[in-house]
């Protein structure tokens, strides 16, 4: 394995006691008085003081990421509080904290002012700004061992793409019509073998930093691979049987583990 090889693969944290564990990243949008997109994720975040809140590139949006979890339960019962909780500081700001898988196209475009958002937008052209704020998703991790088992995994989640697609659709397409304007690199590559996903890797941008990639199935720095199609919902029943589905597909990796 070559130097570059070796620190590519070094940029994936696959810790072994999170083998099997799911996670969930939620994203919400911020709206005021009147139910329109308002871009106070500082605002929101300041006051909950919680580091399972996190911002987006829109202003109008925060994200929630649950611990990684074993047990179904314990996820459901980690989404419910989270939601709950975020409801509750939205509202005592004057917004309200709500699921919505596409925002109305007139909505403000403001970004969150982090360097690499900030370092983005001037290159991007106001149309892809547009589809990249107005879509929010729920974004499904599952813990790996080795890069060799994801990539297996992620070879084998690949074949339900379509499916998972329309699962979790609550917009007619619309989220994934956009996100796929965003993202030029969006459709997820079966890879031969380690060596393939690197040169994948190089060839794409993704190579010094695996955020850089876009695919709707991706293998992730956390040592996860990571499920991006779904889109937004409340019923936090819903997200659940997503994440149980995913595992009905791949419960075999993990048999002996």
């Amino acid at each position: 394995m070559s130097k570059e090889l070796q620190a590519f693969i070094s940029r994936f944290d696959f810790n072994q006691n999170l083998i099997n564990h799911q996670g969930v990243e939620r994203e919400y949008f911020l709206l005021d008085e009147n139910s329109i997109p308002t871009p106070r994720s500082s605002d929101f975040l300041n006051k909950i003081k919680d580091n399972a809140w996190t911002y987006e590139l829109s202003a109008c949006q925060v994200e929630h990421r649950t611990s990684p979890h074993k047990e179904i339960l314990d996820l459901k019962n980690d989404l419910d509080i989270a939601q709950k909780q975020g409801k509750r500081i939205a509202c005592e700001q004057g917004m309200e904290l709500r699921a919505i898988e596409v925002a109305d196209k007139n909505m403000p475009l403001d970004i969150y002012p982090h360097e690499r958002y900030l370092k983005i937008v001037p290159n991007v052209s106001k149309q892809i700004l547009s589809a990249a704020c107005r879509v929010t998703g729920t974004h499904i991790h599952v813990g790996m061992p080795s890069i060799e088992t994801a990539i297996e995994v992620h070879n084998t989640l690949i074949d339900c793409l379509d499916e998972f697609i329309l699962m979790g659709d609550h917009s007619n397409g619309e989220r994934i019509r956009l996100y796929k304007m965003m993202a030029k690199n969006h459709t997820p590559l079966k890879y031969e073998s380690v060596d393939h996903f690197y040169e994948v890797a190089c060839t794409q941008g993704f190579v010094d930093n695996p955020k850089d990639c876009w695919h709707l199935i991706r293998i992730s720095y956390h040592g996860t691979v990571e499920l991006r199609m779904f889109g937004v919902t409340e019923n936090t029943e819903e997200i659940i049987s997503w994440c149980e589905h995913v595992r009905s597909y791949i419960d075999t990796y993990f048999m002996t583990v």
